[in-house]
């Protein structure tokens, strides 16, 4: 499967939201028990020409682009640009499990839902994201939510990297 598709180049708010759209409406995320449809999603992208005080530094760890990177508010599908040193991350804050039809919200929430149940002795977590071509949805996007003093006092909370189906 091809990931270049969300790869960040442009840092531009309609780069980030063709790529919700694609995300939201033509990929699903798969673990053991159902497959999820994305329903809500922020961006978190800082680079020497995009800064946002808001995105998460690596201090732990260095994830590549398209890694899982767990944070203390939950969980990001990581995203780096070598060339333009950017990073940060597509926090999954909402989904929609096929199986179950019912929906989860919250980015902990959410975490929880798509590694859990995983037996840490046996098995192997085998949480992806798939190709799944859903009904196409409009994706809205508006300003993210539960940002932190520096987003705040640095004016990135004003960004419409939210996005909503």
């Amino acid at each position: 499967m091809n990931i270049d598709f969300f790869k960040i180049e442009q840092e531009t708010e309609q780069e980030f939201e063709m790529i919700a759209e694609k995300l939201m409406n033509d990929y699903a995320i798969e673990n053991q028990d159902s497959k999820y449809r994305l329903t809500e999603i922020e961006f978190y992208w800082t680079s020497p020409k995009h800064k946002d005080f808001s995105t998460y530094q690596r201090n732990h760890v260095d994830p590549n682009h398209g890694d899982w990177f767990f944070h203390y508010s939950g969980v990001d599908i990581a995203l780096k640009n070598d060339k333009n040193g950017g990073f940060g991350g597509i926090l999954i804050r909402g989904i929609h499990s096929l199986k179950e039809n019912k929906s989860y919200r919250g980015p902990m929430v959410c975490a929880m839902k798509l590694f859990s149940g995983t037996n840490a002795f046996y098995d192997s977590i085998k949480t992806k994201i798939v190709e799944h071509k859903f009904d196409k949805l409009k994706v809205n996007k508006s300003q993210r939510i539960g940002l932190g003093k520096n987003a705040v006092e640095s004016g990135t909370d004003k960004l419409n990297y939210r996005f909503t189906i």
